[in-house]
């Protein structure tokens, strides 16, 4: 029986409080029980499984929501519940919301002895179950996305995927780093890209797959503007410029599920930021350094040198494994079918 998160009410409803934008543009939030304001989405969506406030970046003075309802349907040919992000204006009526168009295409296709046969399959992929913003630009997953591999036989790996947006939605690009030439458990195959996804604060991309690797998991990072930078349909297998992917370690990290959550910030007040992964499975959460900062930043992005105190690499071990998104939270189908990958 599928579980349903308690954060989610079958009915779609998200209830957001007052929020007050102070003159000085520093952002402030007031709780006002006796008035809030209601959202709601279709019955069953899991409207509000996720949330984040835009603010354009033509318009500083008004705030808006964006709520994520992964099983939401959507105008895509042949698509089931591929999920949806909604753009719902504040103050706002509850009927307000509007599907944001990051993708109105259906599965691309391939041929294969002779017969076309479907690249990908975005139906229940989950599409809304981790939105991000940051200065205009919005970043939206769908961790359940699969696609054929590099196969004859056309395995289902659930790769992950996820859409970036600039411009107050006016440019889409697709980022799916984990969709390589490395399939199956022991490779990408089952990385679940976009599981979690923050924004440094100069704005790169900073995206969590737990499922690489044996479940060892993973971290990667991209510049938006990178990404958008000659972005192509075509282009299945595409390496982003200035990316950085952690790497296989050694197996008794296998079933840790680096980058189950990932979070940007400043904790150890030095007034530098960090990026703190969190390893819910692992004995800490370890977090590192921006890599931006660092002139060596290769090497901090190998996962066996996360555990150690090399030069230009921070440690910092937490005393949960929690960050950002709470461990109780639901496994996909696949991590919970395959807790420990097939050997």
């Amino acid at each position: 029986m599928e579980r349903v998160r308690d954060r989610a009410s079958s009915a779609g409803m998200f209830v957001l409080a007052a929020l007050c934008l102070a003159p000085n543009g520093v952002w402030s939030f007031n709780l006002y029980a006796e008035h809030p304001t209601v959202y709601r989405g279709p019955d069953g969506s899991y409207f509000g499984y996720s949330v984040d406030f835009y603010q354009a970046s033509t318009d500083r003075n008004t705030v808006s929501v964006l709520v994520g309802a992964p099983r939401a349907n959507t105008s895509q040919p042949g698509i089931v519940e591929a999920g949806a992000v909604y753009y719902c204006p504040w103050p706002g009526l509850p009927e307000s919301c509007r599907q944001i168009p990051f993708d109105n295409s259906n599965n691309r296709m391939i041929k294969v002895n002779g017969t076309r046969e479907p690249l990908e399959f975005k139906s229940h992929q989950w599409f809304g179950a981790s939105v991000r913003t940051h200065k205009g630009n919005v970043v939206a997953c769908a961790p359940l996305y699969r696609w054929r591999t590099v196969k004859r036989d056309g395995e289902k790996d659930p790769v992950g995927t996820c859409y970036v947006a600039v411009q107050n939605f006016s440019a889409y690009a697709e980022y799916s780093p984990c969709r390589t030439s490395d399939p199956d458990p022991e490779g990408q195959g089952f990385c679940q890209a976009g599981f979690s996804v923050d924004f440094t604060k100069d704005g790169r991309l900073v995206v969590g797959g737990p499922g690489s690797f044996y479940w060892q998991g993973q971290v990667m990072t991209a510049g938006v503007a990178e990404i958008l930078n000659g972005y192509s349909l075509k282009a299945v297998l595409r390496r982003v410029a200035g990316e950085k992917q952690t790497v296989m370690a050694e197996d008794t990290n296998d079933d840790s599920y680096l980058g189950y959550s990932v979070a940007v910030g400043e904790f150890t007040g030095d007034s530098e930021q960090e990026l703190i992964a969190g390893v819910p499975r692992g004995a800490h959460s370890f977090g590192y350094e921006d890599p931006d900062r660092s002139e060596t930043a290769e090497t901090l992005f190998n996962i066996s040198n996360v555990f150690t105190t090399e030069e230009n690499i921070r440690l910092i071990k937490t005393p949960a494994a929690r960050v950002g998104r709470p461990y109780e939270s639901q496994l996909s189908e696949r991590l919970q079918q395959h807790p420990h990958g097939p050997r």
